[in-house]
């Protein structure tokens, strides 16, 4: 019997995986942030008329409470986000992006775009649909 090999799939997604996390990486650094920081003050641009608090974030980016405690008060350091204690519940913070965050997510979608569009530019429209019907197959499959 032969020793169990990964298939050439899973080799090909973890190589792709980390080749995009690199030029997002690359794409974002002049705004002074990481992939996971940007994305996390995307999320929050896009929650915070929800009440979003620390915990949401956590649970969306599978990050412990240490981990993201120490991500937010940094943002909030550099100005991009606030915490603020709601008049109805003192026990949490709801989070908010400041407008040097909105900036800054409008830039960050440009520069992901463009990863995107690089990425997708040796295949055809045809391709392009293919792939993405394919990936979305195998995302919901996960």
């Amino acid at each position: 019997m032969k020793p169990h090999k990964n298939t050439p799939y899973l080799d090909l997604f973890q190589v792709i995986g980390l080749k995009l996390k690199k030029k997002a990486d690359e794409s974002i650094k002049e705004l002074g942030l990481n992939a996971q920081q940007g994305k996390i003050i995307g999320y929050i641009y896009e929650n915070q008329d929800t009440e979003l608090i620390q915990r949401d974030l956590a649970e969306r980016f599978h990050l412990r409470g240490a981990s993201i405690t120490g991500m937010l008060q940094g943002l909030e350091q550099r100005g991009f986000i606030e915490r603020k204690i709601p008049v109805n519940n003192e026990r949490q913070k709801n989070i908010y992006v400041l407008p040097k965050a909105v900036e800054l997510i409008e830039d960050f979608n440009e520069s992901f775009q463009k990863v995107e569009d690089e990425i997708v530019q040796v295949l055809s429209e045809d391709e392009k649909q293919i792939l993405k019907e394919l990936l979305i197959k195998i995302n919901d499959r996960l």
